[in-house]
């Protein structure tokens, strides 16, 4: 027993604890009942002392606490509140003290699982009725009738109410730790974030310390984000662990120097079960939820009791579901974040990790670098696209050489590549210099080169993909440049760009608005100086004057609007053609540029004779002009194009020669009725003796596979005659006339039909 106080002193510093050894044994280790019998009455509390010496009750010693008035009691519980019953009486120092203190206990103290037993001498103070309806009572007896009813099955009932209470009280909060515990796991996006979290959360819960390992099947399932090779096949992984075990996080199961824990895990998972020790706990998580078959061992040091092992599988019944939860984010991530083929980051992954260091230590500078496979599409056309995608995962090894951790690489499109990291590791020359050396695939070589572009993360505002767009801008100017070249980001680009935007922009109303228009360059017979032909050239009158053709016509090639101006151009070229018909200049022949881009439609050749049809005109009476660069690039489509035109008795004219890259087989094979002299060459045949050299081998060429020649850009008489003496054909440029408007090439026609009659 144990006693606080005595009656005759009344003073709670006087208070004394006394109790039999076993008594005070279970007192210490907490497997007891304490029970508070609080009574004015020193026999009455001598007799319950009696009573309940030595007694046991639900498999537990009870342990007797007395208090001989409400005050008492008070100061008592204010500090002591493990209680599993109070014994009171109603009238101790007033009538009312008893009924005092059960609200003080249930109201003020706010105890609402210990039991309390009202007794009384005098019932007429407080009706059994009343104070069993408005207090909450286990119990209201009279004193007399104890005897009766026994003290001993009083206090049983109630203490089993009191068990009661606390089981359903401590599930209540341990479902609510598994709650919280639930939603702090729910933030876990890895299977590494989530192990780690499932031992933390286990060790708080059941009051453990932090120390386990998570295991997991490798292999047995393809929703994990962690890597198996063929070296661990469907090995056992260490994907979490805490305390002594953190050393051997990642590694395989069966690299663990702790043979014990090794086996009960390898028994988890050979048996699908989970085990109880003595001394620690293999929990087991099934696949059909955990999307995976994984396995938590847990150093308890103890024995859990029954309420933890039931909170404990609780818990791992959520967790489990976990594990599936971020099994299948990690598979959408990489889904969202990953290049199906290579198994790097995408384009995603990459903006992602832009924003993340631009969010983070500014203190740092870091550089974005861009590679561009020169001609990759031309290596999937001539090998096919599995050869392609060999080469790109060739390509991945020298640039993780290259650029290794903490470098980022992401494959942003099919042979774009994207490096991100500090400024002064990663570098445009060093990306380019990854394809200096020839890249192996089984015995065959691949010599390749690439365009590479770099910009700092902070060189512009705005989010990641405006980062990315300005990088491109810096690409286009490499590619620009040619084949193997780099090109810093220069915010110049950012300008030129916006003005490119605007003039397309400008130039699409311009074309809908029919404010482009063709005009017409002579081309005069150097022997007889008859007008033979001419050529239509584009202009774009503006308020601020005539926009270069050397300016737009590339940004039409690279938009849509190159077709709509061929069309145009041929509409306009047949309407004067009609026209110089009807004015008497029928002979005069009327060519016309085509562009690389318009080749692309199969059906050109085609349209361009309807609309000759639908002005009654003949094929004959349209030339074809195409530059010796524009009949390289797709040799073959070009070439049985310009042979339909030709059959069909139109005529064909290789622009500017001499400044491209053909060969003469090439040429050969090529329709051609004209070969144009670039006006390059043509200035220099006054002075320079390698482009005198130069014309005459065009000439000579040309005489040999039976094709006329014409030179352009003639300003002077002496160019003039020094062509006409080398057997040049024809000639055009500003000595016989500029581009002119067609009313002033019908005068023009006039003019020279005249002085040809004088002649």
């Amino acid at each position: 027993m144990t006693r606080y106080g005595a009656p005759e002193s009344g003073q709670a510093d006087d208070l004394v604890q006394f109790a039999p050894e076993d008594t005070a044994r279970a007192l210490d280790e907490g497997d007891c009942w304490r029970v508070l019998a609080v009574d004015d009455d020193e026999g009455f509390q001598r007799s319950t002392e009696l009573a309940l010496r030595n007694l046991r009750l639900l498999g537990r010693p009870l342990v007797l606490v007395q208090a001989y008035c409400l005050a008492e009691a008070a100061r008592l519980l204010a500090r002591d509140r493990d209680f599993a019953v109070v014994l009171a009486d109603v009238v101790m120092e007033t009538d009312d003290a008893g009924l005092r203190l059960v609200k003080g206990i249930r109201e003020m103290l706010g105890l609402s699982e210990v039991r309390i037993i009202l007794l009384t001498g005098q019932p007429g103070f407080a009706p059994i009725d009343e104070v069993m309806q408005n207090y909450d009572l286990s119990d209201y007896c009279l004193k007399s009738e104890l005897a009766h009813r026994g003290l001993r099955n009083v206090l049983t009932a109630a203490l089993r109410g009191y068990r009661d209470l606390r089981a359903l009280s401590a599930a209540r909060k341990g479902l609510q730790l598994i709650l919280e515990a639930s939603n702090r796991l729910s933030t876990a996006r890895t299977i590494r974030d989530m192990s780690q979290g499932v031992l933390s959360e286990i060790a708080s819960l059941l009051g453990l310390r932090d120390e386990g390992i998570v295991c997991v099947r490798c292999g047995a399932s393809p929703l994990e984000n962690f890597t198996c090779n063929a070296e661990t096949g469907a090995k056992p992984l260490i994907v979490g662990a805490t305390g002594r075990y953190v050393a051997h996080l990642d590694g395989l199961l069966e690299a663990l120097p702790n043979e014990s824990v090794r086996s009960l895990i390898g028994q988890a998972l050979s048996g699908r079960l989970s085990i109880e020790c003595s001394d620690s706990q293999v929990i087991y998580f099934p696949p059909h939820e955990a999307l995976a078959e994984y396995v938590v061992y847990l150093a308890t040091d103890r024995r859990l009791d029954d309420s933890e092992l039931e909170l404990l599988r609780v818990f791992a019944a959520n967790a489990s579901k976990g594990f599936g939860n971020v099994g299948l984010i990690s598979r959408l991530d990489r889904l969202a974040y990953e290049d199906e083929l290579l198994r790097i980051p995408n384009r995603s992954a990459a903006l992602r990790e832009i924003e993340r260091l631009r969010l983070g230590e500014r203190s740092r500078p870091y550089k974005l670098v861009l590679l561009d496979v020169d001609n990759f599409a031309g290596l999937n056309d001539a090998f096919g696209v599995k050869l392609g995608n060999r080469v790109l995962k060739a390509l991945l090894d020298p640039l993780r050489q290259a650029f290794p951790p903490p470098a980022f690489i992401a494959r942003i499109t099919a042979d774009l590549f994207l490096i991100l990291g500090d400024a002064a590791a990663v570098d445009m020359h060093k990306a380019a210099s990854v394809l200096t050396g020839p890249l192996r695939i089984d015995a065959a070589s691949y010599r390749l080169s690439a365009c590479c572009t770099e910009i700092a993360l902070d060189a512009i505002d705005g989010d990641a993909s405006e980062l990315l767009r300005a990088a491109r801008g810096g690409l286009r100017a490499a590619k620009a440049c040619g084949p193997g070249s780099a090109v810093a980001y220069d915010e110049a680009f950012e300008r030129l760009a916006a003005e490119r935007f605007e003039l397309v922009s400008d130039l699409a109303e311009a074309l809908e608005g029919s404010h482009l228009e063709l005009m017409f360059q002579p081309q005069i017979d150097l022997k007889s100086g008859r007008l033979v032909g001419v050529e239509g050239l584009l202009r774009w009158p503006r308020e601020s004057g005539f926009v270069s053709p050397a300016r737009f016509i590339p940004i039409a090639e690279q938009s849509a609007l190159i077709h709509s101006i061929g069309e145009m151009v041929v509409r306009q070229a047949c309407e004067a053609s009609r026209e110089l018909e009807r004015s008497g200049f029928g002979e005069v022949l009327i060519s016309v540029n085509v562009s690389a881009r318009q080749f692309v439609v199969p059906t050109l050749i085609e349209s361009i004779h309807e609309q000759c049809a639908q002005s009654g005109l003949t094929p004959g009476r349209l030339g074809l002009e195409v530059t010796e660069t524009t009949a390289m690039q797709s040799f073959e489509e070009v070439a049985a194009a310009l042979r339909t035109h030709r059959e069909r008795g139109g005529f064909v004219a290789i622009d500017d020669f001499g400044t491209g890259m053909s060969s003469l087989q090439y040429l050969l094979d090529l329709p051609a009725d004209h070969l144009k002299i670039d006006r390059t060459f043509v200035a220099g045949v006054e002075t320079d003796e390698l482009s005198r050299q130069i014309v005459r081998l065009i000439i000579d060429l040309a005489r040999r596979i039976d094709v006329e020649v014409i030179a352009e850009g003639v300003e002077t008489q002496a160019q003039a005659d020094w062509l006409r003496r080398q057997g040049c054909h024809m000639a055009q440029g500003w000595l016989f006339a500029k581009a002119m408007k067609l009313p002033e090439l019908i005068e023009f026609c006039r003019r020279n039909a005249q002085e040809a009659t004088r002649g």
